[in-house]
């Protein structure tokens, strides 16, 4: 059985083991912008602006993903694209453990990100795929995101942006 559900802090170390095992599973360590421990240990505590939802599988935690509703993170990549006059957030720190991938978890876990977005007010999501990550990029198409250009990160992580209206 599959649940989808937003993840609280009766779920931080669940998140921290799915963060260590998707690092050591990498094909490519540029694919993905590591969570610091400071990162992981401040995520679900009062006044964040993470929002974590995770795919649990017969009980175990086997994908998340999130969005940061902090504009002071992308205000610069939003601009790049022209969205920044919108409320939008970022999307992404989306893992799926290797055992559990190819069965769409991401997008149902970014569909009810999409959906906890909208009560919220946010306007767009903006999200980062490295250009060599096929599944990422496929699904952020999927999702119905649009390509809008190719830049440099924080770190030297090199990024497709993509634009979702909500």
């Amino acid at each position: 059985m599959i649940e989808i559900k937003r993840l609280s802090k009766e779920h931080h170390q669940q998140f921290k083991l799915i963060n260590a095992k998707i690092r050591k599973a990498l094909v490519n360590q540029k694919w993905f912008m590591p969570f610091s421990e400071e990162n992981i240990n401040n995520m679900f505590n009062e006044g964040s602006t993470l929002v974590v939802f995770g795919a649990f599988i017969d009980g175990d935690l086997g994908a998340v993903s999130l969005f940061d509703a902090n504009n002071d993170e992308f205000a610069e990549m939003a601009k790049t694209v022209g969205y920044c006059e919108k409320i939008g957030a970022e999307l992404g720190g989306s893992m799926v453990l290797p055992e559990y991938r190819g069965k769409n978890l991401m997008l149902e876990i970014n569909y009810a990100l999409i959906n906890e977005a909208r009560k919220m007010g946010i306007e767009y999501f903006i999200a980062t795929a490295h250009p060599d990550n096929v599944a990422s990029n496929n699904s952020l198409k999927k999702l119905g995101m649009t390509y809008k250009t190719t830049l440099i990160r924080d770190g030297g992580y090199e990024r497709n942006v993509y634009i979702l209206d909500l």
